[in-house]
């Protein structure tokens, strides 16, 4: 039997596709959109370690004492300075059974056009609301 290797190293034989899902992420500001994506891409081992110590230095900057997995989908410089996401921000990464294209958008009503946008080609959106707040 022919096989090919997977992303994680391991053979599959040739005809056993897997799976890929376009998701997004939906919510009000700091409801923990970004906070979530930057956990998926940490946990799944999607992260560069040039990238961890990135965040690890621009948070400690910011006087936190644990990495803000948030900032890892943080792409213009005004997104980074001021702790909110404006644009959309596409990653991908896997798991052994599936592979992921996520989409995490922003919360701000002003770029309610940019989260339509990133939403407009997913199959999945997650919807977070803080528990805490509730919807607002």
């Amino acid at each position: 039997m022919t096989s090919t290797i997977s992303a994680h190293g391991e053979a599959e034989p040739i005809g056993t596709a897997i799976d890929t899902l376009r998701f997004a992420t939906a919510g009000s500001v700091d409801d923990g959109k970004s906070t979530l994506v930057g956990r998926l891409l940490h946990d799944s081992k999607s992260v560069l370690a040039d990238q961890l110590e990135a965040v690890e230095h621009a948070s400690r900057n910011r006087g936190q004492d644990t990495p803000d997995l948030a900032l890892l989908t943080d792409g213009l410089r005004a997104e980074r300075e001021q702790g909110i996401t404006i644009d959309v921000a596409y990653r991908y990464f896997a798991t052994p059974r599936r592979r992921f294209i996520l989409a995490d958008t922003p919360g701000h009503v002003q770029y309610t056009r940019n989260m339509v946008t990133g939403a407009s080609t997913a199959e999945l959106t997650v919807i977070l609301v803080d528990a805490r707040n509730g919807v607002v």
